[in-house]
């Protein structure tokens, strides 16, 4: 499912049950302008919670709708009586993820825009021959090359080496929203904290679902310090902005760590929307400016073509 289904699932399941509604009816009542494989799916689980499975389980009887790390955290939520919240904060993340992801789309497509309109562009202006920027050829291989820069770009956001990653913090611009998107994964550590587990449990649940390896090979180190005895922040000391680490430091002394990551989700969550929304603005002028002296060359090229086919 994708994340806006996702959101909608566990939103609507969160009022059901915070209005009083039992599980196995709530599950009966979500979802009905959902497409009919999940419905079906829905119904399933529905029938298995009123035949006495618990949640966590009924969940599993298809693997494909509901990760390890989702279904883990119904299982806490379940166990520590906090279902409602859980199922809140869950479609408060998906939501979160469907906004971001539809803003990386956009920065995928004003990037490829850029850069072949570029290449395109390049290629328009040393090409010898006049005639040649006006055949189909010429444009089927500029339809190559964006198909080419789409799979690339795919291939590298969701293949990302760590040598790579380091090398991507190190940018301007890229570099921050790199950090604040792991900041965004560390953040996530708030769900199990809120069903009631150990800080290692926790560590260990986010460390599996997290795709950033960077952020798992920190969250592998601290969790060998703080089984050592040593508190969170002092056990990502160096591996995190000084903002980060004193909000940590205050949630850890005051004994709200649940809420104090909450809030710096909220924090990077709105820096790496405010850093995304202007790599957009400056992919897209920049992309107007390229196809605009596309369109030029082009025009230019094609009028001395005509005019040298006239009889002198």
């Amino acid at each position: 499912m994708t994340n806006r289904q996702n959101a909608k699932i566990f939103s609507q399941l969160a009022k059901l049950l915070n209005s009083g509604i039992n599980l196995q009816q709530s599950l009966t009542l979500v979802g009905n302008d959902l497409n009919p494989a999940v419905k079906r799916y829905l119904q399933k689980v529905s029938l298995a919670v009123g035949s006495g499975q618990d949640f966590a389980t009924a969940l599993t009887c298809e693997r494909r709708y509901f990760n390890r790390w989702t279904i883990s955290l119904i299982r806490l939520a379940e166990y520590s009586g906090s279902l409602p919240q859980t199922c809140q904060i869950l479609a408060e993340d998906a939501e979160t993820q469907a906004r971001q992801e539809r803003l990386y789309g956009s920065v995928k497509r004003s990037a490829i825009a850029t850069i072949w309109g570029f290449l395109v562009l390049t290629a328009a202006i040393f090409n010898p021959n006049a005639t040649g920027i006006i055949k189909p050829e010429f444009w089927l291989r500029g339809l190559a090359i964006a198909l080419l820069l789409w799979v690339m770009i795919v291939l590298v956001s969701h293949f990302s080496s760590p040598l790579w990653l380091q090398l991507v913090r190190r940018l301007p611009i890229f570099g921050q929203i790199v950090q604040a998107r792991s900041l965004l994964y560390l953040a996530k550590l708030r769900l199990p904290l809120s069903c009631g587990v150990s800080i290692l449990t926790a560590l260990d649940l986010l460390r599996e679902h997290i795709p950033d390896t960077v952020m798992k090979g920190k969250l592998s180190w601290a969790r060998r310090r703080v089984r050592m005895g040593q508190p969170l922040s002092q056990s990502l000391q160096g591996k995190l902005p000084a903002t980060a680490l004193q909000m940590i430091s205050t949630g850890e002394e005051s004994g709200t760590l649940d809420q104090t990551l909450e809030t710096l989700a909220q924090h990077y969550d709105s820096e790496l929307e405010q850093r995304l929304r202007s790599l957009q603005v400056s992919l897209r002028v920049l992309s107007l400016v390229v196809m605009g002296c596309l369109v030029a060359v082009v025009g230019v090229r094609g009028i001395s073509v005509l005019l040298d086919s006239f009889p002198e």
